[in-house]
């Protein structure tokens, strides 16, 4: 089981309703971490330093640190301390990880969007692209269950060592997730065979038929390879090989099944550390409605820097 030991909860200090400092409380008081509740003041403008002048900033961010304590006041059970920050949001929230070495970020995703269809914003793409530690953007929609749902989304993948390592960071953290939260947990790979739009017509529909049979029992090799080491720990999970290309057939299985939280891995390989997502990660992200915990894979750098 992961250790984790800090941490930190962005909230909207003006919000009436909290969900995400709602799930890291109760992730907190399971696991025994430490809880840095956080909220992030822009800076004022310049346009605007007309009417905000010094004194009412300091007004304003001590009406906002006020509140911030009265939200984190509530909290009792676990060793709790509040941070009003300054900057962009997302940056302010990765140096701050990166500042106070915390093990994981939460969030309620899409609550800079006023109006979605889109389900996540800037906010949450910045974080997903560039924070060190996982993510987990919580859906503002109520969860009526006490335990949660949770779908880890892997690609076995024995000839890509980086994949395979992200695979296991999803793993162990979908486990750790599960044994903290009970529920139901589910270990996805989507499959497509390479190449079957051209060859279907250029094949018998037996040849056909046996080609699919193959790249089937291929990928169920490979996962199974990949899950022979958590055997142990599998137990009561469902392990689920569907056929479809991996963005459609995660978000399909999420609605279907009334997924609470998808834990998947999210940057791609790239010569700019932290800036581009996987294309797979990118689509899921377009088309899901749920909460999302994002990793990263093993010698993730952020391109942010602490000045």
């Amino acid at each position: 089981m992961i250790s984790i030991k800090s941490i930190v909860v962005d909230v909207d200090a003006l919000a009436v309703d909290h969900p995400a400092l709602d799930h890291a409380y109760a992730l907190a008081n399971r696991c025994g971490a430490r809880l840095t509740v956080v909220d992030v003041l822009p800076p004022v403008p310049e346009r605007a330093r007309s009417f905000v002048t010094p004194g009412v900033e300091e007004e304003i961010v001590e009406d906002r640190r006020q509140r911030l304590e009265a939200i984190a006041s509530r909290l009792s059970g676990v060793t709790v301390k509040t941070e009003l920050l300054r900057g962009r949001p997302a940056t302010a929230v990765v140096e701050e990880v990166l500042r106070s070495e915390h093990d994981l970020v939460v969030r309620s995703h899409g609550r800079d969007i006023a109006d979605p269809p889109r389900p996540y914003g800037a906010i949450d793409m910045e974080l997903l692209r560039t924070c060190p530690c996982p993510v987990w953007l919580i859906d503002r929609r109520p969860m009526h269950r006490e335990t949660w749902r949770i779908v880890a989304a892997v690609h076995a993948n024995g000839a890509d060592a980086t994949e395979q390592a992200l695979n296991d960071r999803i793993l162990d953290w979908a486990l750790t997730l599960h044994d903290l939260g009970g529920g139901d947990l589910t270990i996805l790979q989507a499959w497509i065979p390479y190449g079957a739009s051209l060859l279907r017509p250029r094949m018998a529909a037996d040849e056909f038929a046996a080609f699919l049979d193959d790249s089937r029992a291929s990928e169920q090799r490979a996962l199974d390879d990949l899950l022979r080491p958590y055997a142990d720990r599998l137990t009561g999970a469902s392990v689920q090989l569907v056929h479809g290309e991996p963005h459609d057939a995660i978000v399909d299985f999420v609605e279907s099944h009334g997924i609470d939280m998808v834990v998947m891995g999210t940057v791609a390989r790239s010569g700019i550390a932290g800036v581009v997502m996987g294309n797979t990660a990118e689509r899921v992200l377009r088309q899901l409605r749920g909460s999302v915990f994002a990793i990263k894979p093993p010698g993730f750098e952020s391109p942010l820097r602490l000045g």
